[in-house]
């Protein structure tokens, strides 16, 4: 019997891990475990353990900072099986069990990329934050790094408005991230976050490498501080219906933001945006991007390709 854990979001995508029967385990950021992955800095030391019987196998959680989920529950030990979703720190993992090890695999062949999409639309390899180059974004992808490039201009600081419902584990990477972040309140509690990003911030890692294309929200930026753009957004929250009910404003999720930002108004678009510069959701297409900005004619809708 062969348990493999294949990496399938995450600073390792595509790394695979294999416990064979009567052994046990321990996976974590540190050689402090049997095997570490030192890319994953939201891992701890010693995050989990996978113990295989020939029989069974069964993950354990190994008293982690940011806790180990199996098919999207948070657990102290389970057995897994084929098939199942283990997630761990900001990687995903895969569950696939054989009888048997299969024979070795060849080495992997590089490939390179090639951008399978024609458009007018504006390609992402001129330089976005400074007049002479692109910055150098080691550790992401041609694409990924295109997006950083769009969002990261001279002056400005960056947010990510994040929606908690999208993913269980962005409270907890807000915590290890050591950011400065705000909750934006709802009609039950916590409706969504606003985390300030500094250039080079660990939290782009799971950002851009779990959260680009899900759905967890959106990224604006602005010459103004975390304070002000919170109290902005947070006026934004809550809406009021023609009859006095109070409404939540989903403005964050993507979906919305293509649609209503483009129809606003002259004067709703400014209202809207703000003290804030630019707006960069995510498209339809993982590789495409959409970036609106205020102009005196009201919003203007530049899309960008990520390649």
């Amino acid at each position: 019997m062969l348990v493999i854990l294949e990496a399938t979001t995450g600073p390792v995508a595509g790394r695979k891990i294999e416990v064979r029967a009567g052994s046990t385990l321990r996976v974590g950021r540190t050689p402090k475990s049997d095997y570490a992955i030192a890319e994953d800095s939201y891992l701890s030391g010693q995050h989990f353990s996978v113990e295989c019987d020939g029989m069974l196998c069964r993950v354990r959680d190994l008293g982690s900072s940011n806790g180990t989920f199996v098919n999207g529950d948070r657990v102290t030990e389970t057995i897994i099986k084929e098939g199942d979703s283990l997630v761990a720190g900001g990687t995903t993992f895969a569950v696939h069990i054989a009888a048997s090890a299969p024979p070795p695999s060849p080495a992997p062949i590089a490939r390179a990329q090639t951008a399978t999409y024609t458009s007018s639309m504006t390609r992402l390899d001129r330089p976005a934050f400074g007049p002479a180059q692109a910055l150098q974004w080691p550790g992401f992808s041609r694409a990924q790094s295109g997006l950083l490039n769009a969002l990261y201009h001279d002056g400005e600081i960056v947010f990510a408005v994040l929606d908690p419902l999208r993913d269980s584990r962005i409270p907890a990477f807000l915590e290890a991230s050591g950011e400065r972040f705000a909750a934006l309140g709802g009609v039950a509690g916590v409706a969504a976050y606003i985390v300030a990003i500094p250039l080079r911030s660990r939290l782009l890692d799971v950002l851009l490498k779990d959260g680009w294309s899900r759905g967890w929200g959106f990224y604006c930026t602005a010459r103004a501080g975390l304070e002000e753009a919170f109290a902005h957004l947070q006026g934004y929250v809550t809406l009021r219906s023609e009859h006095g009910r109070t409404l939540l404003f989903r403005f964050w999720d993507p979906r919305l933001m293509r649609l209503i930002v483009p129809a606003m108004a002259p004067s709703e678009a400014a209202d809207f945006f703000g003290p804030l510069a630019r707006l960069i959701v995510e498209g339809e297409r993982p590789e495409m991007a959409i970036e609106f900005s205020l102009t005196s004619r009201g919003t203007k809708q530049e899309e960008l390709l990520l390649v």
